[in-house]
């Protein structure tokens, strides 16, 4: 299992940081003790919303994963994100500012899973300036994708599932009906209904 931390961190590493080798090697070294990996199913829960130390960085090079909250008020379950294979995730409010995580992170697919705790990811981020780069792009494209979704949702139910299928194909593929609504705000019912309609 140590092998496929290696391969897969170091295949992250020389995809997204521009660094030297003895850099790289020097990174790989203090990062791969610190991240777990685990094998995990779909539609298996890996985390759920509570305290932000205890909230975890996820990458996945296997499999589709996506977040999603509970609306009290409303009694349903609201999608936040759709990460592909190899996509960091992690939720920058919890991570930088502590505060309490809302989101719940579920497997699209099944796969190994690697993550590390987030007290241990601002330690890397402190040792490692590269890596404290690096967070700050992921939180512009975090962002991105948040304003992205909000736009979205203030388009017309038709057009929402019309511009969220053609700009999801591959997790439209695997995703169940139930889920690829609940990003889209619609109920499993009125997903299909305007589906059938496209």
């Amino acid at each position: 299992m140590n092998d496929y931390k290696y391969r897969i961190i170091k295949q992250y590493l020389q995809k997204n940081f521009d660094i030297s080798t003895e850099r790289q090697n020097q990174l790989l070294e203090f990062v791969i003790p610190l991240c777990t990996e685990q094998k995990a199913i779909k539609y298996e829960q890996l985390e759920s919303p509570g305290p932000a130390e205890q909230g975890r960085v996820w990458f996945s090079a296997e499999a589709m994963i996506h977040s999603y909250y509970h609306n009290k008020k409303k009694g349903i379950n609201c999608g936040t994100q759709v990460w592909k294979k190899n996509e960091v995730i992690l939720f920058t409010s919890s991570l930088l500012s502590g505060e309490e995580r809302s989101n719940y992170i579920q497997m699209l697919e099944p796969g190994l899973v690697l993550s590390m705790s987030y007290p241990d990811a601002l330690t890397v981020r402190e040792v490692f300036p590269e890596v404290a780069a690096h967070i700050e792009q992921l939180i512009i494209q975090n962002d991105q994708a948040y304003q992205d979704r909000i736009r979205l949702l203030h388009e017309p139910s038709q057009e929402r599932v019309r511009k969220f299928e053609a700009e999801n194909r591959l997790f439209c593929t695997i995703a169940s009906t139930v889920t690829k609504a609940m990003h889209v705000g619609l109920s499993r019912q009125g997903y299909t209904r305007i589906k059938a309609n496209l």
